[in-house]
């Protein structure tokens, strides 16, 4: 008697079964709200410019690690088969890979708070295994693409520049030990901008170039962008991390000018992806991606001012990288999430019955109204914080975050709503 063949877990697409991304999605949520919990607990040392402190350091890996990273390792699997046309090596090793980040994410969050260094090592270990696993999984597929080089380009590109970032860890990590002299500052701010530039906007970059076209039926805007917006931002990152490393300033100055070139390249691109959209009143979504590139122009302007004032500048810094990591990420992420989310639910719970009666539309599964709210409490919070750490005021920057966590409330009970849905 032949034995049965086990079902493929991949969809006809090369799609993988909904909750492999759906995990990503509702992790990266929970980490989210921590993280904005967090927030107002730390807006006063943001305010004071004590971007230093282990709490705030916490606070910022709650949405570097556990809300961005996460967020991306689920939009990956799900974007990788249908705009590449080739699927993950093995559903197996993404959820492995999953619970292998959430566990780093949560010991290095926890390490940080509560000043445990052990944890914090533990938690850089079980990273690396999750970051190696996802990029075995899914980035040399890119090779036997059919289609939608440039967003697997660009996707590598980004892991590399997290691999760098992992790296200056490791050499922090020596440094800690005793093993070789590293600046802790310098350190920190090569870190967050392979981070933050590297890997979440060149990311950014490559899964935007297929997805805001589409979200706004954007036709007629200029490609030429993408063919610089890499090569730009990653010789920047590495002049300008190799002079904060070094502490080489006039190095650093060099990479920090050409890394601005290719912010504003990108911005570029994205106001030609608005500007010819035919579907011209923007959505709640992508009203928050529009807020998101905003903030982004204001942390490259507050970036090339840190470069021109002279001396260290706390709040400045704060500021800065609150526009960047909150403003531009955050909010981008968040205005995605408005679109993708809703729409892979609905295919996962309602897909097989099209065209039975009582069928919900996709709209129907969520609030605009509650939509408009979360994107005003998300853009106005992060107003309020950044105009908190510009200006020294402890009631501003907590207000801000007030506001930023009330948004992530209604949020997480939108996507509630979504998972008891029927």
């Amino acid at each position: 008697m032949q034995r049965a063949r086990p079902a493929n877990p991949h969809a006809a697409d090369g799609t993988p079964p909904f909750p492999l991304p759906g995990e990503h999605f509702a992790a990266a949520l929970l980490w989210l709200a921590l993280g904005a919990a967090g927030l107002v607990v730390v807006a006063p040392s943001l305010a004071e410019g004590d971007f230093l402190s282990p709490r705030v350091i916490a606070v910022t890996h709650c949405f570097t690690l556990g809300w961005i990273t996460t967020s991306i390792f689920g939009a990956l699997y799900q974007i990788f088969p249908v705009a590449l046309g080739v699927p993950a090596r093995s559903v197996r090793m993404g959820h492995a890979t999953f619970w292998v980040l959430q566990a780093g994410v949560a010991a290095v969050v926890a390490g940080s708070w509560w000043r445990l260094p052990l944890g914090i090592a533990v938690g850089w270990v079980l990273l690396f295994l999750a970051v190696g696993g996802l990029s075995w999984n899914l980035l040399p597929q890119r090779r036997r693409a059919t289609r939608g080089r440039t967003l697997g380009l660009y996707a590598s590109a980004g892991h590399m520049a997290l691999g760098l970032a992992m790296f200056v860890v490791a050499a922090r990590i020596g440094a800690a030990l005793g093993w070789w002299p590293l600046d802790r500052l310098g350190f920190l701010v090569a870190h967050a901008h392979l981070a933050v530039a590297g890997f979440a906007t060149l990311t950014a970059v490559g899964v935007g170039s297929r997805m805001l076209p589409m979200f706004l039926l954007s036709h007629g805007h200029q490609e030429w962008p993408l063919r610089w917006i890499g090569p730009a931002t990653g010789a920047g990152l590495t002049v300008f991390s190799a002079g904060k490393l070094l502490r080489l300033p006039a190095l650093a100055d060099v990479g920090g000018i050409i890394l601005a070139l290719g912010m504003g390249l990108y911005l570029y691109l994205a106001a030609g992806y608005f500007r010819h959209r035919t579907r011209r009143p923007l959505d709640p979504g992508m009203a928050i991606v529009a807020a998101a590139f905003g903030y982004l122009a204001l942390a490259v302007l507050l970036g090339l001012i840190l470069l021109a004032l002279p001396g260290f500048r706390p709040t400045l810094i704060a500021a800065y990288g609150l526009a960047g990591i909150l403003g531009w990420v955050s909010l981008l992420i968040v205005g995605i999430y408005h679109k993708i989310v809703p729409f892979l639910t609905w295919m996962h719970r309602f897909g097989t019955r099209i065209g039975e009666p009582g069928i919900p539309r996709v709209a129907d599964l969520t609030s605009i109204p509650a939509a408009w709210v979360t994107a005003s409490l998300y853009a106005g919070g992060v107003a309020l914080l950044v105009l908190g750490a510009l200006t020294g005021r402890t009631f501003t920057a907590v207000a801000g975050a007030l506001g930023f966590a009330c948004g992530t409330l209604v949020l997480l009970g939108q996507n509630l709503y979504l998972a008891v849905r029927r």
